[in-house]
């Protein structure tokens, strides 16, 4: 028997696909925010009884969007990685930028940490924390608005995938995934979707 259903959705458009945006406190743009109106048409039939947002500008603009009955709370364990001096660029910046440290994070992923930013090891504390949390909460049916980095290793965490699996999921900004969790691990029912 189903435990609780949890259903992810990636804050809207913020003008900056392609570069690494984690502590950068930038805002949804006009598309970023008819992409949470669609989507919103889709939430507001799922029965959502809790939501847990990321404190960050572009997920709380998300939240008011949806405009949903239901009591929410802001985290800050939901908030994106912090890809310190990275953050703004692209992955050719980076590359021209630390090349070194590029080929480090793709050969030992484990030790590594963002210049001047998050390690790894830390952010990935801080996802099994975030399991923990919704793993704890008595709602049934919960949404949690925040980042495509959070969202790609918790669907690895509650689907049982290794942490390096997180590439296999391509988080789409203003789209739902959806996880069914059964005591012996959750299962993946939606990814991607949009209302």
């Amino acid at each position: 028997m189903a435990a609780k259903k949890l259903y992810f959705l990636r804050h809207g458009d913020t003008g900056l696909q392609g570069r690494y945006i984690g502590r950068s406190d930038v805002p949804l743009t006009d598309k970023g925010r008819a992409q949470v109106r669609q989507a919103a048409g889709l939430l507001q039939a799922k029965g959502i009884t809790k939501i847990v947002c990321s404190p960050m500008l572009r997920c709380r603009q998300t939240l008011e969007q949806l405009a949903l009955p239901c009591p929410f709370r802001f985290d800050e364990l939901f908030r994106e990685v912090d890809f310190g001096r990275w953050e703004g660029k692209n992955f050719r910046e980076i590359v021209q930028l630390d090349k070194e440290l590029v080929d480090s994070w793709v050969n030992d992923p484990a030790s590594f940490a963002f210049p001047d930013g998050e390690s790894l090891a830390a952010f990935n504390k801080r996802v099994a924390a975030c399991k923990i949390l919704l793993d704890k909460t008595t709602e049934e049916k919960i949404l949690i608005i925040t980042h495509g980095g959070i969202i790609r290793h918790l669907l690895c965490l509650l689907l049982g995938l290794d942490a390096e699996k997180y590439l296999l999921f391509e988080v789409k900004p203003g789209r739902v995934s959806s996880v069914q969790l059964y005591d012996e691990g959750g299962v993946l029912t939606g990814f991607n979707i949009t209302g």
